[in-house]
Parts: C-alpha cells; structure tokens; sequence
C-alpha cells in the first residue's frame, strides 16, 4: 500500500495514516538504533547560535509512542505518563542527531545528501518549540521580523527563512503564525482570522 508524500501535504499529517517521511536509516541517537525521521535539511548553526557541528532536528509526529517513551526515558524521566512522554520528546526535536554529542559506531556516519523517505505512522500532528521560554533563540529574534514572512514556493510550500525548514504541514495559529519547530522561529504562513 503506498503513502502520500508528507512534502505534497499543505495541511498537518492526519494522526493515525501512513505518510512517506524523509528518514536518517540505521542512526544512534540516544543510544538507541532507528530509522529517524528529520525535520529540514541537515545544517549547521554557526551563524547564529556559534554551533558549527552539521546535525539534523528529530520530526516527532513520526516517532511510535513505544519510542517516545524509550527517548523520554534517556532524558531521565522515570515516569512514562502520556504528558511526562510528550514533553520529553518535544524537547528532543531540538537536540540533534549528531556524531559529537553522541558517538556513533564507526559504521554508523552521520549521512551525507538528501535522506531517503520511509512509510511512518503518524503519532500526532503538533511538534511544539519547547526551548527556553518557548520564544526564538535572541539571535533569531534580532535577526528576523516578529512574525517573519514565510518563503512561498511556486508549487505552494511554506518554508521557515531561516534554515527553509518545510512549514506547510504544521496549522498556523489564529494570527496565521506557524512556530518552526526547528528554533523557534514565529514565521507568517496563513490570513489572521477575524
């Protein structure tokens, strides 16, 4: 059976259908080995937050909730309560995959070029910014407007300016404000409703 692409989607993924998700095959992270699903082009944050290191943003809509609770467990949550589990994965959206935080087997590199898709379920449909005090990174805030205005694609994609994180799978808030999950970046992507 196939799955529609998630980049053809210009609405939020339906919670509980089958979805094809870019994906970063065989990958430790957490210690534990999976096929992670990615938010946005591998980067680096040098320009803003002084983090050279090349990482990817864990895209948790697509994360089982058997594996969300193994992810909360690594951050040191002892109980595995439905909100205890989604705070803590929420938060691992903005931890990234990388080879300096978490040492890979030698036979396990961080990959290079566009990462290959895989049917994934969708778990849930809201990927919150849970850094600091839910706002922008100061750098970002000084560097963008509040709202920034989104990059609209020809073929009707939304992307976040600054690492052109895809937006047009997220539902904006009533000011038509969509919060990248990736930084925290408050970016325009739909009409304010009255």
């Amino acid at each position: 059976m196939s799955a529609p692409l998630l980049s053809d989607l210009r609405s939020p993924p339906v919670v509980g259908r089958f979805y094809m998700v870019p994906v970063i095959r065989d990958f430790y992270w957490h210690g534990i080995k999976h096929d992670w699903p990615v938010l946005g082009p591998m980067h680096t944050d040098v320009d803003h937050f002084n983090f050279p290191y090349p990482h990817y943003h864990v895209d948790i809509r697509f994360l089982t909730k058997a594996l969300m609770r193994r992810v909360a467990s690594k951050w040191g949550y002892a109980s595995v309560a439905d909100d205890l589990v989604a705070r803590a994965a929420s938060v691992a959206t903005c931890y990234p995959l990388m080879k300096v935080m978490f040492p890979l087997p030698a036979h396990a590199p961080l990959p290079l070029g566009r990462p290959p898709l895989a049917r994934k379920f969708c778990s849930t449909s809201v990927v919150p910014f849970t850094l600091q005090d839910r706002k922008p990174f100061p750098a970002l805030r000084a560097a963008y407007p509040d709202p920034a205005p989104a990059i609209r694609r020809m073929d009707g994609r939304l992307l976040c300016p600054h690492r052109k994180v895809d937006l047009s799978t997220f539902a904006p808030d009533a000011a038509g404000v969509v919060t990248c999950p990736v930084h925290g970046l408050r970016v325009q992507c739909g009409i304010a409703v009255a």
